[in-house]
């Protein structure tokens, strides 16, 4: 792909730019005070998974699913046997001891894994996979960004450490909590912004577009598309209406007119 190599360090620096913030952030909260010999532990654990995953070829070169489960590996050995050990054997600690496990793990796989993350982004972008892929998981990506630095600074202002983390990074993600006013900063914004315009050229990056004109016209569609969001983005704010409400319309209005232009006759 012709800007790939501009394109994917771009986009990589500017998921990584809010990770520093919130390694930063996290590290300053002392994430270790009131932390259990187990939430340690499990913590811990995911970093040196993520550690192996990275210095074997063969498992840096898996599939998603493959990391999926070797990260995964000790809910499925350790809860279903607390569940085991709860029902059948009277064991009145389990279900603390499973509220432990699940928030050291989610704080751990979410530290450790995101940057492996971005750098699997960055590989299938350099390789010039189909956007079918690639913008899911860049959006997905950044979310977690966003959330880690929410997660990050609650967890510093309550002083719960690797719980905290983990319960405002549920809490924001379900929308109970807000995710905080730092987070409207340059430091957050200017990544995101830089993330969008990498994905953009990517999207628009001419595979098959051989001539500058075609490669405008598909330009000025995406840049209509994203006038169009921002503007109902920020009539919804205004107007207090759900976003979803407000920028459907324009979703559906630009799919039809991408349909009516490359559809077949």
């Amino acid at each position: 792909m012709k800007y790939a190599l501009a394109v994917s360090p771009a986009a990589s620096a500017a998921l990584l730019a809010p990770y520093v913030d919130f390694v930063s952030a996290f590290a300053q909260s002392d994430p270790f005070r009131g932390a259990t010999s187990l939430e340690a532990l499990i913590f811990l654990l995911q970093f040196f998974k993520v550690a192996a995953i990275v210095m074997v070829r063969p498992l840096r070169n898996a599939n998603s699913a493959a990391v999926v489960d070797i990260l995964g590996a000790e809910l499925v050995l350790l809860l279903p046997s607390l569940v085991i050990g709860n029902l059948y054997f009277g064991m009145q600690s389990a279900p603390s001891l499973m509220v432990q496990i699940l928030l050291a793990w989610i704080a751990g796989v979410m530290t450790f894994g995101t940057p492996f993350a971005t750098y699997k982004l960055a590989k299938a972008m350099l390789k010039g996979d189909s956007l079918v892929s690639i913008l899911p998981s860049a959006v997905f990506i950044s979310e977690l960004m966003v959330l880690l630095v929410a997660g990050a600074d609650a967890a510093a202002t309550s002083g719960a450490g690797i719980a905290g983390l983990s319960r405002a990074f549920l809490l924001a993600g379900a929308g109970v909590a807000q995710v905080g006013a730092q987070l409207a900063g340059l430091t957050t914004l200017l990544p995101l912004m830089i993330l969008y315009v990498s994905l953009l050229l990517y999207a628009l990056s001419p595979g098959g577009l051989a001539r500058f004109a075609q490669l405008r016209g598909v330009a000025g569609l995406a840049l209509m598309a994203t006038a169009v969001t921002c503007a109902g983005a920020y009539g919804a704010s205004q107007l207090a209406l759900p976003l979803t409400y407000a920028v459907l319309p324009p979703i559906l209005l630009a799919a039809s007119l991408v349909w009516w232009v490359t559809r077949e006759v």
